[in-house]
């Protein structure tokens, strides 16, 4: 185990620790309401790494605080991966370092021993940890970090739940004192005899932790006697809440339990195509369905199966002049149990419910797969994703294609290169632009960014961040429905936002959360769910329905 007391090694950073201890001694308030904090923030385009010391995870306005940071470690923990260390700088009231898109996915820890203090006729030793994060669906913080702190804090979101499971030597402890920050209130809870915390949320924003646990033993530290140790760890992600969203279960299961698929409103039925049965990272032929199903918006009715086609995940299909458009994929060409075989497809068609019958349009330039496509003013456009073929390396794309679907034999026409390339993103149309949301980079970090597209100017803008961080833009579905654009989460949240607002709203939590689903626009203020998978339960089979507030418009995609 690395021990804090390490942390200091030489003689310079021991003496400024030892006159950090003696002027916590002299001024005990401070001691006692002053903690290190790790923060994970947006500076411009960066993410940086920052490190305070106060009351509460915001910067102080008096830059003398940072001496009680001084000789303090900080490592960066990721999966499959030893813990890193980084380097902090001064940078006014805080200590700071910029990270890459694929840092930022990890969970940052600091460790810091303040030495022996004596309060009220007692003598004991300090140690300050702190721990910081992307949302808590990211694995990251399953991780372990007992090898570098005493106190190590491990919080994980079971529905309106909060479940804080903390361990002191590795093992969980009893006891355990967790304060949850939320505005105008400290909420405190001890842990249970399973070292667990439960803190139950609400619409009022969380956004940090504070654990203390007193480690009962004498001992003694550069000459001074001590009798217990007192551990303290601060912990800091994207806010939370919880306003649970009330779902309808009105119409039935779809045939298939699915994600990775295609889903589409034409007239007064909703139709989905394709997506993956089979396990996750798992793909086979036998595993992709070919099936366009039908679902009549009307009481009584039941999913039917219209038409056939290609083996298909990874696509995309919006409607247009009561048609379904079908947009590329991937298609498996490999058995179950066989090396995959994965390909991206160019191929585009165009279902027509008054014949039932596909018709072949003009295949987009690049074959294309993870991607999503809306539809302005009547052309329709791809963004994202890449192209996998065979064995050779998969190709991101930053290319964008549109096509006029108004126009017979109509050929794609290039727009503007994607500034930030991903896929497993998805995009809508509103008020007349494109919207890029979310979705996963080059550098496989997970990118809660958003971005513009206005046809009229040809110009791409950058638009303001999903709220949340980590896993929170992956495998999303969005759409507007009525005057407002909706965004839903693999976090299991939904979020909007409407003209002129620089900031998306969190509407609640869905009572599913879902990641590669569909989530279409039924009649003129509600939503409609289907398929997709999340971590603990696997992929969804009911389809689910929400009301949002009444609007005066419905966009179309």
């Amino acid at each position: 185990m690395i021990q804090t007391t390490r942390l200091v090694h030489n003689s310079k950073q021991w003496l400024a620790t030892l006159l950090a201890a003696v002027v916590m001694l002299q001024i005990p308030q401070l001691a006692q309401a002053h903690f290190p904090w790790l923060l994970v923030e947006k500076s411009g385009e960066k993410t940086v790494l920052s490190c305070v010391f106060a009351e509460e995870p915001a910067p102080e306005d008096d830059e003398k605080l940072l001496k009680y940071l001084e000789g303090a470690k900080v490592y960066k923990l990721v999966r499959k991966a030893d813990p890193a260390a980084l380097t902090l700088a001064a940078n006014g009231t805080k200590m700071s370092v910029a990270l890459d898109d694929k840092d930022a996915e990890g969970v940052f820890v600091l460790a810091k021993d303040l030495g022996v203090m004596a309060r009220g006729g007692a003598a004991y030793k300090v140690r300050y940890y702190s721990k910081a994060g992307p949302a808590l669906s990211n694995r990251a913080w399953g991780l372990e970090s007992g090898e570098i702190v005493v106190l190590d804090v491990q919080p994980k979101i079971d529905g309106g739940t909060l479940n804080v499971t903390v361990k002191a030597n590795g093992k969980t402890v009893t006891g355990a004192e967790v304060v949850a920050y939320q505005p105008d209130a400290l909420d405190a809870v001890k842990t249970n005899d399973a070292g667990i915390a439960e803190i139950k949320l609400n619409d009022q924003p969380l956004k940090a932790l504070r654990i203390k646990y007193v480690e009962a033993g004498e001992g003694e530290l550069d000459g001074k006697k001590y009798t217990e140790t007192r551990h303290y760890t601060t912990v800091t992600f994207p806010e939370l809440t919880y306003k649970p969203i009330v779902s309808e279960k009105s119409y039935p299961a779809i045939p298939e339990e699915i994600t990775s698929f295609g889903a589409a409103v034409a007239g007064n039925a909703v139709y989905y195509y394709g997506g993956h049965t089979g396990g996750a990272h798992e793909y086979s032929d036998e595993g992709q369905c070919k099936t366009l199903y039908r679902l009549k918006l009307e009481p009584g009715s039941k999913w039917e199966a219209v038409a056939e086609g290609p083996r298909l995940q990874g696509l995309a299909m919006v409607a247009h002049d009561g048609k379904i458009i079908r947009l590329g994929g991937f298609t498996a060409k490999n058995k179950e149990g066989e090396e995959h075989s994965l390909w991206s497809q160019a191929d585009v068609a165009s279902f027509d419910p008054a014949t039932g019958k596909w018709t072949d349009l003009a295949p987009m330039p690049e074959p294309r797969s993870s991607f999503d496509a809306a539809v302005v003013d009547g052309k329709v456009y791809v963004v994202g994703g890449w192209s996998m073929q065979g064995e050779a390396e998969s190709q991101w794309h930053d290319t964008v294609w549109s096509l006029d679907l108004s126009q017979a034999n109509a050929k794609w026409e290039a727009v503007p290169t994607l500034p930030t390339p991903r896929r497993a993103l998805s995009i809508a149309a509103y008020n007349g632009k494109l919207y890029v949301i979310g979705g996963m980079t080059p550098s496989n970090g997970v990118t809660t960014k958003v971005e513009i597209y206005d046809p009229a100017t040809k110009s791409w803008s950058n638009g303001p961040d999903l709220i949340g961080g980590g896993m929170t833009g992956f495998g999303s579905s969005s759409f507007a429905q009525g005057n407002r654009l909706y965004v839903s989460t693999y976090d299991g949240t939904l979020e909007s936002i409407g003209t002129g607002e620089d900031k998306w709203t969190m509407e609640g939590n869905l009572e599913n959360a879902r990641f590669f689903h569909r989530m279409v626009p039924v009649g003129s203020n509600q939503l409609l769910f289907l398929g997709g998978s999340n971590m603990s339960v696997g992929k969804f089979g009911e389809v689910e329905v929400i009301t949002v507030a009444p609007q005066a418009k419905t966009a179309t995609r």
